[in-house]
């Protein structure tokens, strides 16, 4: 039976980011209203998790009805509940495991994520899922204890036992999840910095300027950092959020986000074409009309659509498959003007199985893009007619994390005097000559085997990364000596500090903001030189959070569908607001976008459109 389980960890374990496997199916919507239990409706007893107005084990009763109850609604609503008590709630640690392998994608998600609230507490239920549950309950429950951490050490007698059978790949798969039990060594002095060891050649160069231009041209916005120079937005959103402008439907399964430029949306989504079959592709609405302005066929579809945001560039769109078609396209009609696969080309290979997911990079004339081949980790290719200018490949940096491309952007940047490209891969960190491609550094502490993906932050001559899966943070230093450059560990804070999930991270003045933990978006304010947290408290929803920065604040969107604006400062947190927003089909991992006063959420099918604009 272990044989078994680890047979079907490809097609379930790695398929998909986080805890899902995404089906078809829509999120939960808000939990039957009339429903009672032990006398009060369900919101009463979430906001009793939430804010402790009653004794915990009533709180829990009242949950474990409402999960036992079989509304799919109640069961997410009581399980992100029962996920705010924590160990307190372990006594329904039973009940969630049974469902471990339940149909409907967010049951599983929200029980996993409760059991990982559970820590330590959870860890007897767990193995007992792991040990008699079905192939399915035995891999989540794996994943749990993974993120549990060192608090999960009971459980390895019986992981350690399965890995013993299993071929070099799976081993290794599930090592991950061992190791990750197993926990980072405890920090040393060196480990962190003197408060003189961190040091900018110019202390104005800690002043974020958003890149100026009206649009949002590609992932992340102008500059790749999340920032947007709105300046006139609301500072505070109405009860029931800014104002609706406008709902799109028919974009298609996916988790793209959305660039504008020159009036026109671009995005992609898996849909059914005019033959009747199911294919992914490239968009483009007109921005004023939301009239459909063409659809160009990019590959076959994915299990839960395609992860790159479209990027425009004079003209031109750029948009990567998932199974590596990279194509440029004209931006007016979505004719292709070339196309490249970057495994049949390249020998393009990703660190898991959850396909190529990165948004493409312009620079000058260059297209920048990571196949993650032995021979070709990343490429320069003309930007004009698809012709290879120079590919990279990465030597051996260390044996963290796996061969092939992450699910990260890269990013240019000055370091050492050099222009670079930097980038998150299967193994780590790395920078890479733009003009030459001649690999310069590497840094493989910070990569997990399972799935790496923040993009990272550049100031100066200094790399912020992080990771997730138990890993962590690091800022690095990068130093040049002649022609050898190296990347220097100024400081690495382990999962229980910060680690970012798949949301971001967004660097303002001397402070890094964004989601801390596995699944989860906890607002964090961390200071760039040292990695001291300034603030780190509960956030306003269960999920990992996706965040974008405009006129002094933060919006975090969390997967679950609530928007918070967070003042950015690193003085306290400050949520200002929350709202509910029209909701899509399954997580809401698309970044939001801020163009124009405005504000663009995508959720699976459909764009929605906000009025951030604070008036006359």
């Amino acid at each position: 039976m272990i044989r078994q389980l680890f047979w079907v960890l490809p097609a379930i374990v790695w398929a998909g980011l986080g805890w899902n496997e995404m089906s078809k199916s829509a999120e939960p919507a808000t939990p039957d209203e009339s429903a009672v239990y032990m006398g009060r409706p369900l919101e009463y007893w979430t906001a009793a998790a939430s804010e402790k107005t009653e004794h915990p084990a009533t709180i829990l009763d009242a949950l474990m009805q409402a999960y036992r109850s079989g509304d799919l609604n109640s069961m997410v609503a009581a399980a992100d509940a029962m996920q705010a008590l924590g160990p307190r709630a372990v006594r329904a640690a039973g009940l969630l495991t049974e469902t471990l392998d339940h149909i409907e994608p967010w049951v599983r998600t929200a029980a996993m994520d409760a059991l990982t609230a559970m820590g330590g507490q959870s860890v007897p239920a767990l193995v007992e899922a792991f040990e008699t549950g079905s192939a399915g309950t035995r891999v989540r429950a794996a994943m749990v204890l993974g993120a549990i951490g060192p608090d999960a050490r009971a459980a390895l007698p019986v992981l350690q036992a399965a890995a013993t059978t299993e071929t070099e790949t799976m081993r290794r798969r599930l090592q991950a999840i061992i190791d990750a039990i197993h926990g980072p060594a405890a920090a040393t002095d060196a480990d962190r910095p003197a408060a003189a060891s961190f040091r900018m050649s110019d202390e104005a160069a800690f002043v974020a300027v958003a890149a100026k231009t009206d649009d949002w041209p590609q992932f992340r916005g102008p500059g790749r950092d999340g920032i947007s120079a709105e300046t006139g937005l609301l500072d505070e959103w109405p009860e029931a959020g800014p104002p609706l402008l406008w709902q799109l439907d028919g974009l298609g399964r996916g988790y793209s986000s959305v660039s504008i430029a020159g009036g026109t949306v671009f995005t992609m989504g898996d849909r059914i074409g005019a033959d009747g079959e199911e294919h992914q592709y490239a968009l483009a609405f007109d921005l004023e009309t939301r009239r459909e302005l063409w659809a160009t066929r990019v590959g076959p579809p994915h299990s839960d659509g395609p992860r790159c945001t479209p990027t425009w560039d004079a003209g031109i769109v750029y948009v990567l498959g998932t199974s590596g078609d990279l194509l440029a396209l004209q931006a007016d009609s979505g004719q292709v003007i070339w196309q490249r696969n970057l495994p049949e080309d390249f020998g393009g290979v990703v660190m898991s199985v959850w396909r190529f997911s990165e948004s493409p990079l312009v620079d000058g004339d260059r297209l920048i893009c990571t196949p993650g081949g032995p021979e070709a980790t990343m490429v320069a290719l003309n930007k004009r007619t698809g012709e290879t200018l120079w590919k990279c490949a990465m030597p051996a940096i260390g044996d963290a994390g796996n061969d092939g491309a992450g699910y990260s952007s890269a990013v240019v940047a000055e370091l050492a005097g050099v222009r670079q490209y930097v980038q998150l891969l299967g193994r780590g960190l790395i920078g890479v000559d733009a003009q030459t491609g001649r690999f310069l550094w590497g840094y493989n502490r910070i990569a997990n085997s399972v799935a790496n993906i923040p993009s990272p932050v550049v100031r100066g001559d200094y790399v912020f990364t992080t990771t997730s899966y138990q890993t962590g943070c690091a800022l690095l230093h990068i130093q040049r000596d002649g022609d050898r450059f190296r990347a220097e560990e100024v400081y690495f804070l382990g999962p229980r500090d910060f680690e970012n999930h798949h949301g971001g991270v967004i660097l303002l003045g001397d402070y890094l903001y964004g989601g801390n933990g596995q699944n989860n978006g906890q607002p964090t304010c961390l200071k760039l030189a040292t990695g001291e947290i300034q603030w780190k408290e509960r956030g306003p929803s269960a999920g990992s959070a996706a965040v974008v920065y405009a006129d002094g604040h933060l919006i975090f969107r969390y997967d679950r569908g609530p928007l918070a604006l967070i003042e950015a400062t690193p003085e306290a947190l400050r949520i200002k607001s929350v709202f509910e927003p029209v909701k899509g089909a399954g997580p809401a991992w698309a970044h939001p976008v801020v163009h124009r006063g405005r504000l663009y959420l995508r959720h699976g099918d459909l764009l929605a459109c906000y009025d951030l604009r604070a008036g006359d």
